[in-house]
């Protein structure tokens, strides 16, 4: 019957407008002995205008280590997170504080972002002064969404950033969905997102077996949950708590969700001492380093993307070998023409499996000592190896059109060569 109270009194005050809650008003209190069960969660039934919805909160001090990193360390280096805005802005302009941002994760009652998807727990992470805070908002039923919706647009409302992970493609179309469904506003044009799923896939996509969180946060930020539930069993657990209405039944759902907003800190933390500079190369496989300076030249971050590739570079070809090709690859498009020719004769020197693989050192060297070093008499002796090596492959591939074709344009670029080179012996005699 309260249930059904509580879906009368919502309708009848959607029936007529209200004005909304000020984010300066102060939070009401749950009515002593209200709560339901929800005190030994260390949550409360949360009183708004709007009507309930479960709130529980949890106060971290500066210096609480999670991982790795303090969660405090993002105070003074929050700035560098612009450059995680490069793609959209152009540039890196003035970066937010820590105090801007919002984190934010979702716990769904499904997988997919249709309308039929509802978030029943949203938690969401800033820092005070003093603390970071993390409050989690818990619907008992769907009649409760609209109130915690409202208040979540309230919160959202004194935040320039939000941060997720995977949040711009699963979390933020789902809320974007419920605001539309429960015919609030929701108007957000001018908030910068930053989801830490993008860099984490530009950098461990090749080194981790998954850039889940659960696996990023364990294999680089030092984090072992123990006796964690799962993501994908919340759905479950929280269908169990709706027949069964006991609070504990959801409580490793608090628990999970509170650890992902810390998370979510910590990945903060982490991106801005790599876009700071402050990251060790020798502690990083030659594909990590590798993906390291790629992307942080892709960040516009270039004196930071030389040192990672410098690094590099000391390696010997042995380590090397992997990423040799991809890294010739970087140093030629910064101009870096020289170093890249030295790796490219490394390796087919060395004959490493990515010159076994494909004749683009052949190819590279011929155009380098073509058109940069004007000796076309080592350009010649090049192509003439990639010929050689294509036509093993079209002898091998049975026809293949794709073989053919590469051979008949090495073919075209060494008849070219020898041209320039009967020119050029012309001249001199």
């Amino acid at each position: 019957m309260s249930a059904l109270k509580d879906r009368l009194n919502r309708l009848k005050k959607t029936s007529s407008p209200q004005p909304e809650p000020s984010p300066s008003q102060p939070e009401p209190q749950a009515p002593a002995g209200a709560d339901d069960g929800w005190g030994k969660l260390g949550a409360r039934l949360e009183e708004t205008d709007w009507g309930r919805f479960v709130k529980r909160v949890c106060t971290y001090p500066l210096d609480y280590r999670h991982g790795r990193y303090t969660i405090g360390q993002l105070a003074e280096q929050a700035g560098a997170l612009a450059w995680l805005q490069r793609d959209r802005d152009g540039g890196a302009g003035e970066g937010p504080r820590c105090g801007d941002i919002l984190f934010f994760d979702t716990e769904t009652t499904g997988l997919g972002v249709g309308a039929g998807n509802v978030p029943f727990m949203i938690g969401i992470g800033y820092y005070r002064p003093d603390a970071f805070v993390i409050e989690q908002l818990f619907i008992r039923n769907p009649g409760e969404e609209l109130a915690m919706l409202v208040y979540l647009r309230e919160k959202l409302h004194a935040f320039t950033h939000v941060a997720s992970y995977n949040g711009k493609s699963f979390d933020w179309p789902i809320l974007k969905n419920r605001y539309v469904l429960n015919r609030l506003e929701f108007s957000l044009e001018r908030t910068l997102h930053l989801d830490f799923l993008y860099p984490s896939r530009s950098l461990w996509r090749s080194t981790l077996s998954s850039c889940r969180l659960g696996n990023v946060e364990e294999r680089r930020l030092g984090i072992v949950r123990a006796d964690d539930v799962p993501g994908s069993l919340a759905p479950a657990l929280y269908f169990q708590y709706l027949s069964t209405g006991d609070p504990e039944t959801v409580a490793g759902v608090f628990r999970h969700n509170e650890t992902d907003i810390l998370s979510l800190a910590g990945l903060a933390v982490h991106f801005s001492c790599v876009l700071r500079g402050d990251f060790s190369p020798e502690d990083m496989s030659c594909e990590e380093l590798y993906r390291l300076g790629l992307w942080l030249d892709q960040m516009g971050r270039d004196e930071l993307a030389r040192r990672a590739v410098d690094s590099l570079l000391e390696r010997p070809f042995a380590q090397l070998r992997e990423v040799v090709l991809p890294v010739a690859a970087l140093l030629k498009k910064k101009g870096r023409y020289e170093q890249a020719a030295r790796l490219w004769e490394r390796a087919v020197h060395h004959g490493s499996q990515a010159s076994a693989a494909g004749l683009e050192p052949l190819i590279e060297l011929a155009m380098y000592y073509e058109h940069r070093r004007k000796d076309i008499g080592k350009a010649l002796f090049y192509a003439e190896e990639a010929l050689k090596q294509a036509w093993k492959r079209v002898s091998m591939s049975r026809g293949d059109s794709k073989q053919r074709i590469a051979y008949e344009q090495i073919k075209k670029r060494m008849e070219r060569l020898r041209r320039k080179q009967s020119a050029e012996e012309a001249v001199l005699w």
